[in-house]
């Protein structure tokens, strides 16, 4: 998977409906020149880590720093150096860092309702596009689910009747890559 796509999988994990409004990741470039990555850790199995300032120095255009301040990982580079910044936070930070009792919560489609109803779930991460389950919600309790609002009262009848005919599309101890929706 090329780089980028890894990130993009990273972000993807914590996109859930609240964490991307107050944190996120931001790439922009410095004046001498340079590159400057924040990537944020609160509410994420990266929380708790800690860095002290690292400098790797080849030449003036040719160096990176990595910390962890203020819950956020920062990088900084020469003006060649942004991808090994990247390589940096996903093979090597966040393997060393990762705090394996946090947990996402996940929801997890319903093989006979795709699209429309999911089962809620918690899970933890494996890697920066893959998660863990750890944990699935009662599938015999209704306040177990999610679903498409467009749908809503129409499920509600169907599964009422049904909750014990219920399987989710994925067991515990699978791994998954979530996906936005």
């Amino acid at each position: 998977m090329e780089l980028l796509q890894r990130l993009q999988r990273w972000y993807t994990i914590h996109c859930d409906g609240d964490w991307e409004h107050k944190y996120g990741v931001s790439i922009s470039t410095l004046d001498n020149p340079g590159w400057d990555v924040k990537i944020n850790l609160e509410d994420t199995c990266l929380r708790n880590a800690q860095l002290e300032y690292k400098l790797i120095e080849r030449s003036p255009t040719n160096w990176i720093g990595c910390t962890v301040k203020d819950g956020s990982f920062n990088g900084i580079g020469g003006p060649e150096n942004l991808s090994e910044i990247l390589t940096y936070f996903l093979d090597e930070f966040l393997p060393e860092h990762i705090d394996s009792e946090f947990t996402y919560p996940l929801h997890l489609p319903m093989l006979a309702h795709k699209g429309q109803l999911w089962l809620k779930a918690d899970a933890s991460v494996v890697s920066e596009s893959t998660l863990k389950i750890v944990s699935l919600s009662n599938p015999l309790l209704p306040n177990s689910y999610e679903w498409n609002l467009d749908a809503e009262a129409e499920l509600l009848n169907q599964i009422a009747s049904n909750l014990s005919d219920m399987r989710p599309a994925f067991e515990v101890g699978d791994v998954v890559e979530p996906t936005v929706y």
